[in-house]
């Protein structure tokens, strides 16, 4: 039997348990990961948590809806067992009418007929299982020259940059451009990276000069056998001199031959996309899924309000 469970009535200890274990299990369905970015979340539970689905829910001008948090790239039906698969479009229908918007991201084992309320969105994953000599056989040209212009730098790298110092380097360069961002998105990467740390499975990375001035800095967080590229910033200088490149090129060859996959979390943004498969990353489609039984007016409103946060996570994934 599938059940809607509050988020006071949801045992958290199951329902991590389920995550871990899932054939599709993924870093942001876990409890502490959804406590951060879509705090009071509600979900859809079968039986004993063999089956999960969470619903970040949140109110706003008097209304229920759901809708995709920022920095968790994808939700969905998470199953103990295969035989769950085809259940997905079950679980959309409990969903509780209360909620009339929903706009959010299923996972890459979800997969939901074509039709208008689907679309398709992307992602670039690079399995590193194989020797880095293999792997840079992969690399575009062009980010091989690259990478050899920034191994002339001497750059630095440390694995212990602190969170502090990652959301400092973004809002001095790319923060600048966006003012309209608030300090509520700062403070979830803040908080996404200290507990990721502090559980021993996040790291971030960081390109240092000749003058030990911060250039490039990547927060890894890995679950699931994956090094998720969760959040990074990038000077002018590091852009020019190819510091984010490097940075990329030294994860790998430092993780090359191990059991695990650099998931790049994106992008439908071209430039994006173009630059993630110029190190061999092979392109996925997962699906966005999108339901509405507004009235007309407040579906304008609200389309421009999903717009402007569209517009905000696109530049964030800029930053990379």
């Amino acid at each position: 039997m599938i059940r809607f469970l509050q988020h006071d009535k949801i045992d958290k200890s199951l329902w991590d348990e389920c995550i871990g274990i899932a054939v599709n299990g993924n870093l942001y369905a876990y409890s502490w990961y959804l406590d951060i970015v879509s705090p009071g979340w509600c979900a859809l539970v079968e039986d004993d948590y063999d089956n999960v689905f969470p619903l970040p829910v949140s109110t706003k001008a008097g209304f229920s809806y759901i809708m995709q948090p920022f920095f968790t790239q994808q939700l969905g039906l998470f199953y103990k067992s295969f035989s769950a698969k085809d259940r997905l479009e079950e679980f959309l229908n409990c969903i509780p009418a209360k909620f009339r918007y929903i706009d959010f991201n299923l996972n890459t084992s979800n997969e939901m007929p074509a039709s208008a309320n689907v679309s398709e969105m992307t992602n670039f994953e690079l399995e590193l299982t194989i020797e880095y000599r293999d792997l840079i056989k992969g690399y575009q040209n062009n980010l091989q020259r690259n990478i050899k212009k920034a191994d002339q730098n001497n750059f630095t790298l440390s694995k212990h940059v602190r969170p502090e110092e990652i959301i400092s380097l973004f809002r001095a360069n790319k923060g600048q451009e966006l003012t309209h961002l608030n300090n509520k998105q700062y403070a979830i990467v803040k908080d996404i990276a200290y507990k990721s740390i502090n559980k021993g499975i996040g790291e971030i990375w960081g390109a240092y000069d000749e003058f030990n001035q911060l250039l490039a800095a990547i927060l890894w967080v890995s679950s699931h056998q994956k090094a998720i590229f969760l959040f990074s910033a990038l000077s002018g200088t590091g852009k020019k001199r190819n510091a984010m490149p490097w940075l990329i090129d030294s994860f790998i060859k430092q993780n090359a031959g191990k059991p695990l996959t650099l998931d790049f979390e994106g992008s439908n943004v071209e430039g994006l996309a173009r630059f993630y498969s110029s190190f061999g990353a092979k392109k996925l489609i997962y699906q966005r899924y999108m339901r509405t039984s507004l009235p007309p007016l407040l579906r304008i409103g609200l389309k421009i309000w999903r717009l402007s946060r569209l517009y905000l996570k696109k530049y964030f994934l800029f930053a990379k």
